[in-house]
C-alpha cells in the first residue's frame, strides 16, 4: 500500500486531506478554493497543545476561505446544531454573562450571530460581533445585530470591553497566544473573556488523528489552555467542559495591574504525541486493509483517517445529522449518509470516528442489527 501521511521526530503530515470548509449540494468545490491540502502538525515547543503548520500559500488559502460567503459556521437555523451543541454554548455564555453583568459585550467570530440572537432575547444585552466573512454580514443583515466586519486585532474596539467571548475560534487563529493578548489588551481590568472551543485532551494523549482539521491551527489540551491565557495576561482561569460534545468552556479575568499570574494545570500532555499518531496511523492501515466493506461513522472524524490511506469517496460515511443528509464535504467524493438507508440483514461494519459519542453511536448500530463485534473504535486500533 502506498503510504499517504510522513512524520519525523517532531511533526506529522498527511499528503493530502479534504479540505472541509462547506457541506454543498454536489462534489464541486468552492471557486478558488482546493477541495484538498496537506496537513501537518506538531507539538507546540513553548505551551502544553498541538498546532498545524501551514505552509504560507496554505494560510492564504484559509484566510481566502474565512472571507466567503459560504457555509462556515454550524450555528445557524439549517445547521440542525442549535437545539444540541448551540443550546450548550449559548447557556454557558449567557450564564457567564449574568454572573458579570456586563454594559456591553463583544463576540469575536460571530458567524451567522445565533448567540448574539439568544443573548438579545433572553436578557436583553448589547451585543455586537466582530467577523470579517461576507457570510456574518450578511446574517447581521438578516438579524439586525452590529457588526464589526473585520478581523480581530489591535486598534479594532475603541474602548475598552468589560465582556468578550468567541466559539469556534480559539482552535482557528494562528499565533494564538498573541491573540489572546490582544483579547487581553482590549478588556479593562479584571474584564472577562470567556471561550468555547474544542477540547483535544484525549485525543493528544492517545495520538487519536480524528481531531485534525485544516481549520483547526490548535488542538488544546487543558494544561495547554491554562498556559496560553496565563501568558497572555489572564488569571482566575476556569476551565470547564461543555453539556454537548468535547469542548472546553473558559472563563478567565484579565489581571489588574500588579497582580501575579501563577500558570494552573498538571504535567504535559502533548510530549509524545508524534510517536503515538504514527502507531495510530500504522493501526488504522492494517485495519483499513482486513476491512474493505467497512462504512465510516461521524465524517469529520473519519475523513483524517480515510486520508492516511488515500481514500478520497471510496468508502461511505454517515452521520445521524439529518441537515447533513445527501450533502457533500469538500474534498470527499460520496455524499454524506444517514442509518435509516439501511435496510436489510446483510449490514456493513461500522469505523467510528468519534471518541465523545462511541457509546451512543455504536448503541444506535446495535439496536439496528449492526453485530457489536461489527463495531469499531479509534481506542481499538491495534
Amino acid at each position: 500500500m502506498m503510504r499517504h501521511w510522513t512524520a519525523t521526530d517532531s511533526s506529522f503530515e498527511v499528503r493530502a486531506m479534504p479540505f472541509y470548509w462547506r457541506l454543498s449540494d454536489s462534489v464541486e468545490g468552492f471557486p478558488d478554493i482546493p477541495t484538498r491540502l496537506p496537513m501537518r502538525v506538531s507539538v507546540s515547543g513553548e505551551f502544553d497543545y498541538v498546532v498545524s503548520r501551514p505552509t504560507a500559500d496554505e494560510w492564504a488559502v484559509l484566510e481566502h476561505a474565512y472571507a466567503q460567503d459560504a457555509n462556515i459556521g454550524f450555528l445557524n437555523p439549517e445547521s440542525g446544531q442549535l437545539g444540541t451543541y448551540g443550546a450548550s454554548v449559548n447557556s454557558f455564555i449567557e450564564d457567564v454573562a449574568r454572573s458579570f453583568q456586563p454594559s456591553r459585550i463583544f463576540e469575536i467570530g460571530c458567524g451567522a450571530g445565533a448567540t448574539i440572537d439568544h443573548l438579545r432575547r433572553t436578557g436583553g444585552w448589547k451585543v455586537v460581533g466582530i467577523d470579517p466573512s461576507a457570510y456574518s454580514k450578511a446574517w447581521s443583515e438578516r438579524l439586525g445585530f452590529e457588526l464589526i466586519n473585520d478581523f480581530f486585532g489591535p486598534g479594532v474596539l475603541d474602548e475598552d470591553a468589560d465582556f468578550i467571548y468567541c466559539n469556534d475560534v480559539f482552535e482557528h487563529v494562528p499565533e494564538v497566544t498573541r491573540f489572546a493578548g490582544h483579547v487581553c489588551d482590549a478588556l479593562r481590568p479584571g474584564g472577562v473573556f470567556a471561550v468555547a472551543t474544542t477540547s483535544s485532551t484525549r485525543s493528544i494523549e492517545l495520538g487519536d488523528l480524528s481531531m485534525l482539521e485544516h481549520q483547526h491551527v490548535n488542538m488544546f489540551s487543558d494544561n495547554g489552555i491554562r498556559e496560553i491565557l496565563t501568558s497572555a495576561g489572564f488569571h482566575e482561569i476556569d476551565v470547564g467542559r461543555g453539556s454537548h460534545g468535547n469542548t472546553f468552556h473558559v472563563v478567565a479575568r484579565k489581571a489588574p495591574a500588579g497582580a501575579a499570574t501563577k500558570p494552573g494545570g498538571g504535567g504535559p500532555t502533548s510530549a509524545g504525541f508524534v510517536e503515538r499518531a504514527v502507531a495510530r496511523a500504522e493501526a488504522f492501515e492494517r485495519f483499513y486493509a482486513s476491512h474493505p466493506s467497512c462504512a465510516y461513522y461521524v465524517p469529520l472524524r473519519c475523513i483524517p483517517y480515510l486520508a492516511l490511506v488515500g481514500d478520497h469517496g471510496q468508502s461511505d460515511v454517515f452521520d445521524s445529522n439529518r441537515a447533513w443528509r445527501g450533502k457533500y464535504i469538500d474534498g470527499y467524493g460520496r455524499p454524506i449518509r444517514h442509518v435509516d438507508e439501511l435496510t436489510g440483514t446483510d449490514l456493513p461494519p461500522f469505523f467510528i470516528g468519534s471518541l465523545t459519542f462511541f457509546d451512543e453511536i455504536q448503541a444506535m448500530l446495535v439496536s439496528m442489527g449492526v453485530p457489536r463485534e461489527h463495531t469499531f473504535a479509534i481506542t481499538t486500533l491495534a
